[in-house]
Protein backbone atom coordinates (compact mmCIF):
# COMPACT_ATOMS: atom_id res chain seq x y z
CA UNK A 1 0.00 0.00 0.00
CA UNK A 2 1.21 3.30 -0.88
CA UNK A 3 -0.20 6.50 1.20
CA UNK A 4 0.41 9.93 -0.82
CA UNK A 5 -0.72 13.23 0.18
CA UNK A 6 -3.62 14.80 -2.23
CA UNK A 7 -3.42 18.07 -4.34
CA UNK A 8 -6.36 19.65 -3.96
CA UNK A 9 -4.95 22.34 -6.96
CA UNK A 10 -4.02 19.45 -9.85
CA UNK A 11 -0.73 20.17 -11.46
CA UNK A 12 1.25 23.44 -12.81
CA UNK A 13 -0.04 22.46 -16.28
CA UNK A 14 -3.69 22.75 -15.11
CA UNK A 15 -3.35 26.34 -13.33
CA UNK A 16 -1.15 28.05 -15.88
CA UNK A 17 -3.95 30.48 -16.69
CA UNK A 18 -4.28 31.26 -13.27
CA UNK A 19 -0.48 31.14 -12.52
CA UNK A 20 -0.15 33.62 -14.97
CA UNK A 21 -1.95 36.37 -13.38
CA UNK A 22 -0.17 36.21 -10.29
CA UNK A 23 1.97 38.86 -8.84
CA UNK A 24 5.85 38.43 -9.41
CA UNK A 25 5.97 37.93 -5.47
CA UNK A 26 3.56 35.06 -5.84
CA UNK A 27 5.39 33.46 -8.65
CA UNK A 28 8.85 33.63 -6.98
CA UNK A 29 7.54 32.08 -4.29
CA UNK A 30 6.22 28.83 -5.97
CA UNK A 31 9.60 28.77 -8.39
CA UNK A 32 11.83 28.80 -4.83
CA UNK A 33 9.74 26.29 -3.53
CA UNK A 34 9.65 23.79 -6.53
CA UNK A 35 13.27 24.15 -7.26
CA UNK A 36 14.07 23.70 -3.62
CA UNK A 37 13.55 19.88 -4.12
CA UNK A 38 17.27 19.94 -5.50
CA UNK A 39 18.19 20.20 -2.18
CA UNK A 40 17.72 16.77 -1.61
CA UNK A 41 20.30 15.75 -3.92
CA UNK A 42 18.40 13.94 -6.30
CA UNK A 43 17.90 13.94 -10.14
CA UNK A 44 14.17 14.16 -11.27
CA UNK A 45 14.74 12.91 -14.74
CA UNK A 46 11.74 14.32 -16.02
CA UNK A 47 10.65 17.65 -14.38
CA UNK A 48 7.76 19.05 -15.60
CA UNK A 49 4.39 21.03 -15.56
CA UNK A 50 2.15 17.71 -15.13
CA UNK A 51 4.49 16.18 -12.33
CA UNK A 52 4.69 19.18 -10.29
CA UNK A 53 1.55 19.39 -8.10
CA UNK A 54 -0.27 22.17 -5.49
CA UNK A 55 -2.24 22.20 -3.02
CA UNK A 56 -3.39 24.81 -0.11
CA UNK A 57 -5.89 24.04 2.64
CA UNK A 58 -9.61 25.37 2.11
CA UNK A 59 -8.59 27.97 5.55
CA UNK A 60 -6.03 29.68 3.29
CA UNK A 61 -7.81 30.45 -0.02
CA UNK A 62 -5.62 32.89 -2.07
CA UNK A 63 -5.04 36.31 -0.25
CA UNK A 64 -2.54 38.81 -1.65
CA UNK A 65 -3.25 41.03 1.09
CA UNK A 66 -1.92 38.70 3.80
CA UNK A 67 0.20 36.49 1.59
CA UNK A 68 -1.84 33.18 2.41
CA UNK A 69 -0.24 31.95 -0.97
CA UNK A 70 3.40 31.22 1.21
CA UNK A 71 1.37 28.68 2.79
CA UNK A 72 0.15 26.95 -0.47
CA UNK A 73 2.19 23.57 -0.81
CA UNK A 74 4.10 22.58 -3.74
CA UNK A 75 4.86 18.56 -4.40
CA UNK A 76 7.13 17.03 -6.94
CA UNK A 77 5.25 13.82 -8.43
CA UNK A 78 6.23 11.16 -10.81
CA UNK A 79 9.34 9.77 -8.77
CA UNK A 80 9.78 6.59 -10.75
CA UNK A 81 13.10 8.03 -12.41
CA UNK A 82 14.41 9.72 -10.14
CA UNK A 83 18.17 8.93 -9.04
CA UNK A 84 20.80 10.34 -6.74
CA UNK A 85 22.90 12.67 -7.90
CA UNK A 86 26.06 10.12 -8.60
CA UNK A 87 23.54 7.52 -10.38
CA UNK A 88 22.81 7.90 -14.18
CA UNK A 89 20.18 6.31 -16.48
CA UNK A 90 22.22 4.18 -19.44
CA UNK A 91 22.99 6.73 -22.45
CA UNK A 92 20.14 4.83 -24.47
CA UNK A 93 17.29 5.34 -21.65
CA UNK A 94 15.71 8.69 -23.60
CA UNK A 95 12.64 9.48 -21.23
CA UNK A 96 10.49 12.81 -20.89
CA UNK A 97 8.19 15.23 -22.16
CA UNK A 98 10.81 16.99 -25.10
CA UNK A 99 9.93 20.87 -24.90
CA UNK A 100 11.12 20.05 -21.03
CA UNK A 101 14.16 18.25 -22.06
CA UNK A 102 17.96 19.34 -22.32
CA UNK A 103 19.11 19.12 -25.72
CA UNK A 104 21.96 16.86 -24.35
CA UNK A 105 19.05 14.33 -23.16
CA UNK A 106 17.71 14.47 -26.01
CA UNK A 107 21.03 13.53 -27.93
CA UNK A 108 21.62 10.34 -25.91
CA UNK A 109 23.42 11.49 -22.89
CA UNK A 110 22.60 11.14 -19.49
CA UNK A 111 20.18 12.84 -16.99
CA UNK A 112 22.73 15.30 -14.62
CA UNK A 113 21.38 18.26 -11.77
CA UNK A 114 21.90 20.54 -14.99
CA UNK A 115 19.49 19.02 -17.34
CA UNK A 116 16.92 18.93 -14.59
CA UNK A 117 17.67 23.08 -14.08
CA UNK A 118 17.02 23.30 -17.70
CA UNK A 119 13.15 21.17 -17.61
CA UNK A 120 12.65 24.28 -14.27
CA UNK A 121 13.58 26.66 -16.88
CA UNK A 122 11.41 25.86 -19.10
CA UNK A 123 8.53 25.54 -16.06
CA UNK A 124 10.02 29.18 -15.59
CA UNK A 125 9.11 30.33 -19.03
CA UNK A 126 5.81 28.96 -18.45
CA UNK A 127 4.93 31.49 -15.59
CA UNK A 128 5.08 34.29 -18.02
CA UNK A 129 3.22 32.30 -21.23
CA UNK A 130 0.48 30.82 -19.57
CA UNK A 131 0.85 27.76 -21.82
CA UNK A 132 3.22 25.01 -22.42
CA UNK A 133 6.63 25.74 -24.05
CA UNK A 134 6.27 24.92 -28.03
CA UNK A 135 2.34 24.44 -27.34
CA UNK A 136 1.44 24.79 -31.03
CA UNK A 137 4.24 22.62 -32.18
CA UNK A 138 3.54 18.84 -32.76
CA UNK A 139 6.30 17.29 -30.04
CA UNK A 140 8.02 14.94 -32.73
CA UNK A 141 11.67 14.55 -34.11
CA UNK A 142 11.96 17.94 -35.82
CA UNK A 143 10.73 19.88 -32.51
CA UNK A 144 13.86 17.60 -30.82
CA UNK A 145 16.36 18.57 -33.93
CA UNK A 146 15.45 22.25 -33.06
CA UNK A 147 15.90 21.66 -29.87
CA UNK A 148 19.44 20.61 -29.91
CA UNK A 149 20.26 23.39 -32.42
CA UNK A 150 19.27 25.69 -29.84
CA UNK A 151 15.49 27.17 -30.46
CA UNK A 152 13.88 28.17 -27.30
CA UNK A 153 10.39 29.56 -26.44
CA UNK A 154 10.29 32.96 -27.77
CA UNK A 155 10.65 35.43 -24.60
CA UNK A 156 7.24 36.91 -23.40
CA UNK A 157 7.28 40.69 -23.86
CA UNK A 158 7.36 43.20 -20.56
CA UNK A 159 9.19 40.42 -18.28
CA UNK A 160 11.58 41.62 -15.91
CA UNK A 161 15.14 41.73 -17.62
CA UNK A 162 16.04 40.11 -14.05
CA UNK A 163 14.22 37.10 -14.54
CA UNK A 164 14.79 36.68 -18.03
CA UNK A 165 18.56 36.61 -17.66
CA UNK A 166 17.99 33.93 -14.81
CA UNK A 167 15.48 31.63 -17.12
CA UNK A 168 18.21 32.40 -20.16
CA UNK A 169 21.18 30.89 -17.71
CA UNK A 170 19.05 28.04 -17.03
CA UNK A 171 18.42 26.91 -20.91
CA UNK A 172 21.84 27.38 -21.96
CA UNK A 173 22.90 25.12 -24.48
CA UNK A 174 26.00 24.12 -22.64
CA UNK A 175 25.05 22.49 -19.39
CA UNK A 176 28.19 23.23 -17.26
CA UNK A 177 26.84 26.77 -17.82
CA UNK A 178 23.52 26.40 -16.15
CA UNK A 179 23.52 27.72 -12.41
CA UNK A 180 23.45 25.27 -10.05
CA UNK A 181 19.67 24.94 -7.95
CA UNK A 182 21.57 26.68 -5.15
CA UNK A 183 22.54 29.55 -7.46
CA UNK A 184 18.72 29.81 -8.50
CA UNK A 185 17.44 29.45 -5.30
CA UNK A 186 19.67 32.55 -3.80
CA UNK A 187 18.66 34.64 -6.96
CA UNK A 188 14.84 33.80 -6.15
CA UNK A 189 15.31 34.70 -2.81
CA UNK A 190 16.78 38.08 -3.39
CA UNK A 191 14.62 39.07 -6.30
CA UNK A 192 11.92 38.46 -4.34
CA UNK A 193 13.54 40.45 -1.27
CA UNK A 194 14.44 43.43 -3.69
CA UNK A 195 11.16 44.09 -5.01
CA UNK A 196 12.71 44.47 -8.26
CA UNK A 197 10.70 42.61 -10.34
CA UNK A 198 7.62 44.24 -8.94
CA UNK A 199 9.02 47.72 -9.47
CA UNK A 200 9.87 46.60 -13.06
CA UNK A 201 6.25 45.76 -13.44
CA UNK A 202 4.73 48.61 -11.97
CA UNK A 203 6.67 50.73 -14.43
CA UNK A 204 5.48 49.09 -17.18
CA UNK A 205 1.77 49.47 -15.57
CA UNK A 206 2.39 53.12 -15.62
CA UNK A 207 3.43 53.42 -19.38
CA UNK A 208 0.69 51.95 -20.78
CA UNK A 209 -1.78 53.92 -19.02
Amino acid sequence: MVVMDYANKGNLRGNLTNIVKNNWKQKLHMLYKIISGHKQNLIHCDLHDGNVLNHKDVEDEEDEETENYKNEKVYISDLGLCQPVKSFLKRYDIYGVIPFMAPEVLRGKSHTPASDIYSFSMIMWEFTSGAPPFNNRAHDIQLSLSICKGERPEIIENIPQCYVDLMKMGWNKDPLKRPSSEKILNTLLKLAKSGLCSSYVAAIYIIKK
